[in-house]
């Protein structure tokens, strides 16, 4: 019997999926749920019930039955309470509190966070990131949490981004979120196996739990988000730290899935001890710091490269080093600062390919790639870098994109790179439901996720007629509850960029690829 071709095997899985009911559902917003409340504080009884003092302040019940925290010293000064007892390991919750300032004070950033302590480490992580509160009203702060190992304590609490403002806490909430089965669909990784290989930047909570399930069926390839860029490999020199981005690529590993490495060099998320000399001084554009940078860069890489070797076959050695507003078209870093020019570039790529493993691939990586602006300026650079036999193997697109932004822009870059002969990837792609970058709405509009349905249907058919030319197609995140867009540049609770929604579901997003006659009527 002959083997079918790959293209008969997708209609015959797609026409599986549909049949098995996967095709009839077509959520524009997440299904109905009922979560499990676990512990709720409304200090209706006068006391704290359970918050406790996280540094100088006191807490008191004013008489609305509110938490009043005061006298803070230092912006993480709060009000926490132990939630230790129920969380589990691979479960997802949801965090919810509400938050005021007290009548006669300025409007200040808040966050609500976790303490975890485990194994004498302590890492503290974000559950809703910097969001404006006034006097004038409640503001609902609401994220979902999960640990990926067992902790020894785990502390949610109230601080604040910058001003020591005090703070009226009230309606706390943590609930056990109900997760639906993962759906019976096409894998996105089956329907795209002809065209290339789709990837997605994850973070711990990824790999464990429903969400795992989701990322291990529908993926063929990760990128460590944030676990591998130089803050979190390297926060004091020669003190490395691999462990977060290790539980992903044992999970990658462990389900087949290729490794996408990001990022070496990067002006951003970069501990500043980098950039100071052995006194604490900043560093100069002299060829003494000149040397000292590029001799911490090379230990930086020797270390990734002696613990992943070749498993990361592929490396963002640079990322956002152009900017186009500038005469030479560069982006103005401390790394510029220092060489007084980009000739720090093609020096890490020489570094990078002395010491990484030779079949490892190196990216110079950036976004707005798809404006011509930017993409002559990215174009004139690795072009530069290339006569002058800097061995940059490939150039990566973000694709950060809205849902009005035309598709064939990205189309017009990959087809403008070819002329280079550079290997080319889609690395973080993601497309934005806003109307305007700081559009921070209470929910999503229907009309725009069935609207970035019809856009996914339409890039992806720009990407698959370009299939030859690329790498990879990675998503900037496995769903929507967890993308960085939910709080840059403001709080926006409404943004929806991804394939599945907060419910591990598929949204139109999905059936725009893989079978846009599913798609609503406009």
């Amino acid at each position: 019997m002959p083997t079918p071709s790959p293209h008969a095997s997708r209609r015959a899985l797609l026409a599986g999926a549909a049949a098995a009911g996967g095709a009839a559902v077509l959520p524009l917003a997440s299904p109905a749920h009922a979560d499990d409340l676990l512990l709720s504080t409304d200090f209706s009884s006068g006391t704290t019930e359970g918050w406790y003092a996280r540094g100088a302040v006191a807490l008191s019940v004013n008489a609305e039955g509110n938490l009043l925290v005061e006298g803070r010293t230092a912006t993480w000064n709060g009000a926490a309470i132990d939630i230790t007892a129920h969380i589990e390991v691979g479960v997802r919750y949801q965090l919810r509190v509400l938050m005021r300032l007290p009548s006669g004070t300025d409007a200040a950033d808040l966050r609500t966070t976790v303490q975890r302590d485990a194994a004498g480490s302590t890492a503290y992580e974000t559950v809703k990131w910097n969001t404006a509160v006034t006097p004038d009203a409640w503001t609902e702060f609401t994220g979902t949490y999960s640990i990926t190992q067992p902790a020894d304590l785990l502390q949610f609490y109230v601080e604040s981004d910058s001003s020591l403002t005090p703070v009226l806490v009230d309606d706390f909430t943590l609930s056990r979120i109900q997760e639906p089965e993962i759906q019976d669909l096409m894998p996105l990784k089956d329907f795209l196996e002809c065209d290339f290989p789709i990837g997605c930047a994850v973070e711990p909570p990824e790999v464990v739990g429903k969400p795992a399930e989701l990322l291990a069926k529908h993926f063929a390839q990760v990128t460590t988000g944030n676990q591998m860029k130089p803050d979190a490999i390297q926060p004091t020199e020669g003190v490395f730290t691999f462990d977060r981005a290790d539980q992903i690529v044992a999970f990658a590993e462990a389900n087949g899935m290729r490794i996408w490495g990001h990022t070496l060099l990067w002006h951003n998320q970069t501990p500043a001890w980098w950039f100071l000399d052995a006194d604490g001084n900043p560093l100069q554009p002299t060829r003494a710091h000149r040397a000292l940078l590029l001799a911490r860069f090379e230990a930086h890489v020797t270390a990734l490269a002696a613990h992943y070797g070749d498993r990361v076959w592929a490396w963002d050695v640079v990322n956002e080093v152009v900017d186009p507003e500038q005469t030479d078209g560069l982006r103005r870093s401390r790394w510029y600062e220092v060489f007084g020019g980009g000739a720090y570039i093609g020096e890490v790529f020489k570094i990078a390919r002395r010491v990484l493993p030779r079949k490892v691939k190196l990216f110079i990586n950036d976004y707005n790639t798809e404006f011509p602006d930017k993409r002559e300026a990215l174009y004139n650079l690795v072009q530069d870098l290339k006569r002058k036999r800097v061995p940059v193997d490939g150039v990566g697109h973000q694709a950060h994109v809205d849902y009005k932004r035309d598709p064939q822009l990205l189309g017009e870059s990959i087809d403008a790179f070819r002329r280079l002969r550079v290997l080319q990837a889609v690395t973080e792609l993601d497309v934005s439901v806003s109307d305007y970058m700081e559009e921070s709405l209470p929910s999503t509009p229907p009309e725009r996720l069935a609207a970035q349905g019809r856009y996914y249907q339409e890039l992806f058919t720009v990407l698959r007629d370009r299939a030859r030319h690329l790498e990879s197609v990675t998503m900037w995140g496995l769903y929507d509850a967890v993308s960085w867009l939910r709080t840059w540049p403001v709080s926006r609770p409404h943004e929806a960029p991804l394939f599945f929604d907060d419910r591990l579901q598929a949204k139109a997003a999905y059936w725009g690829v893989v079978d846009p006659a599913q798609l609503p009527p406009e």
